[in-house]
């Protein structure tokens, strides 16, 4: 049985992931930034949406597994299973239940969704309204666990001004960070002005820092990194003591979270009750306020050899979990 999983959005790793465990083609409809139709999005939609329909009728593939969001993804998937007969099925990721642009398509997200074979999500409260729409079936397919090789982490950082930083480092704290507008950078710098024996790495590309005069007077011990390819974030992660990963949006599960766990370095993230659920074995937990980020900051470093044991038992556990997951999915998939 043939079978494609869609994407139209901008990052792949997360559905790669999901394609190469259900062993099925992964296809991406985006159009890069620079090009005029990323600028008007209505007419960018419109045109991912033909680019898909004429890959899908050349193609014919009898279930068609596609990301959400964009609602519009799903919208045109299953306008082609109508006049096919192919099945579809939907991965809905956290954006699609919480972001004010997708809210007020909730009535397209309910309409596709209960015409799919089955819907994922990626935590136990988006299964919650879900359930609350009378979506059936439907299941939480949390993120698996990827793997780096150290030899390749080792490898010396391009940047020699992130070098320096780190030689004169003592305790390098790294914040996962794009600049968006869940990210905490705010409270780090504030934590960093009171630990200046600590270095401080936020990552992301400052030039899409709304409040550019926050980072014209932050304090000496804190570094923008800048844009940072992957290989090179992980890198610079792996040198780092301890990892910082926020959201203040709620009800979200981080991807980076994954990543801090598969370099095994000690962490601080967002007190919620979802990332509890899910990390409380392993994580440290902090409001938005400085004043305890630097109390946990200083005790995931005091607690750091335990907190590794307890990440490495953790993934031994959430290995099996996604290998259960994801059997579980194939089943609606046969």
């Amino acid at each position: 049985m043939k079978k494609v999983f869609i994407v139209w959005g901008r990052e792949l790793q997360l559905s790669k992931n999901i394609a190469d465990a259900l062993n099925i083609e992964l296809k991406q409809f985006y159009f890069k930034k620079n090009s005029i139709l990323s600028r008007l999005v209505f007419l960018r939609y419109i045109a991912q949406g033909l680019t898909t329909l004429i890959y899908l009728f050349k193609n014919r593939p009898e279930i068609v597994l596609v990301q959400n969001p964009p609602v519009f993804a799903p919208v045109t998937v299953l306008f082609y299973c109508w006049l096919s007969g192919a099945k579809m099925a939907i991965d809905s990721h956290t954006a699609a239940f919480l972001d004010k642009k997708w809210r007020l398509f909730f009535f397209l997200f309910k309409f596709v969704a209960r015409r799919s074979i089955v819907n994922t999500c990626h935590n136990y409260k988006n299964l919650e309204i879900l359930k609350n729409w009378n979506i059936s079936p439907a299941m939480v397919m949390q993120f698996y666990n990827p793997v780096y090789k150290e030899d390749a982490l080792k490898q010396p950082l391009l940047d020699n001004h992130l070098n320096v930083f780190l030689k004169n480092s003592k305790y390098p704290i790294i914040m996962v960070n794009r600049f968006a507008n869940d990210d905490d950078y705010k409270t780090v710098i504030k934590t960093a002005e009171m630990m200046f024996d600590y270095t401080f790495f936020i990552t992301g590309n400052t030039e899409e820092c709304k409040e550019k005069l926050i980072i014209e007077k932050a304090p000496n011990n804190v570094c923008f990194t800048g844009y940072l390819k992957h290989g090179e974030f992980l890198k610079l992660m792996w040198r780092c003591r301890v990892v910082l990963a926020f959201t203040l949006r709620k009800d979200t599960v981080l991807w980076s979270v994954r990543e801090i766990m598969a370099l095994n370095k000690p962490f601080v993230t967002t007190d919620s009750d979802v990332l509890r659920h899910y990390y409380g074995e392993v994580g440290m937990f902090v409001k938005s306020n400085p004043v305890e980020l630097k109390k946990q900051i200083e005790l995931a470093l005091e607690k750091e050899n335990k907190i590794k044991n307890n990440i490495e038992n953790f993934l031994e556990k959430d290995n099996r979990r996604w290998d259960r997951e994801i059997s579980e999915f194939q089943k609606f998939l046969a």
